[in-house]
């Protein structure tokens, strides 16, 4: 703004239509952060850069790129901050999966499955060493599949939550930051930019 102040503009996207309408930052929040919104944000300094997925119990788990974890329950109250982090990496993502979520290790070339209950990694599939995921940036869950963007192999790989076998899904010929669906349509997040598939 001409002061110097920032302020935010908040857009959704209608899918049906192919077309951006402008949201209000409630509408935002809510589907952001779950019911308890309101109370959630109000102790927030910053609910843009947070990713969040709301849990089976109602929990909204936040986490922040630098690995600042926040757990609230279904009413708002914060019953868990601090940092997570694998093998001192800074862990991204939340795709929630009942009590737990999915989250990726860029680091160290693997998805990890934390418990908010037990405040522990209770599975990791993928490694240093291993191929199956190219710094892994990107985590979202569909049904029983997990959707996993990697930017070094421009490569959405999926793990199957039945048997946790890994498969290609997409390659591209640029790094991918980013893969979501909105109702049927699926979309990247590239280098370049966003495209509907």
């Amino acid at each position: 703004m001409p002061n110097g102040k920032v302020k935010g503009e908040f857009y959704g996207y209608e899918a049906a239509g192919g077309k951006t309408i402008p949201i209000t930052k409630w509408v935002y929040f809510e589907a952001k952060f779950g019911g308890a919104y309101k109370k959630i944000t109000s102790q927030l300094k910053d609910y843009i850069s947070c990713e969040c997925g709301v849990l089976s119990g109602g929990e909204a788990v936040l986490l922040y790129p630098d690995g600042d974890l926040g757990v609230f329950n279904a009413r708002g109250v914060a019953t868990f901050t601090g940092r997570l982090e694998y093998h001192d990496a800074i862990v991204n993502g939340v795709a929630p999966d009942g009590r737990n979520f999915w989250g990726v290790v860029p680091e160290m070339n693997s998805v990890i499955c934390y418990s908010i209950d037990d405040k522990r990694v209770q599975m990791r599939i993928g490694s240093q060493a291993s191929t199956a995921f190219e710094k892994p940036v990107a985590i979202v869950r569909y049904g029983d599949t997990l959707f996993v963007s990697n930017e070094d192999s421009c490569k959405v790989r999926t793990i199957s939550l039945l048997d946790y076998s890994v498969a290609d899904y997409l390659k591209f010929e640029e790094p991918i930051k980013r893969f979501f669906m909105a109702g049927k349509k699926e979309f990247v997040v590239l280098e370049s930019g966003v495209y509907q598939l």
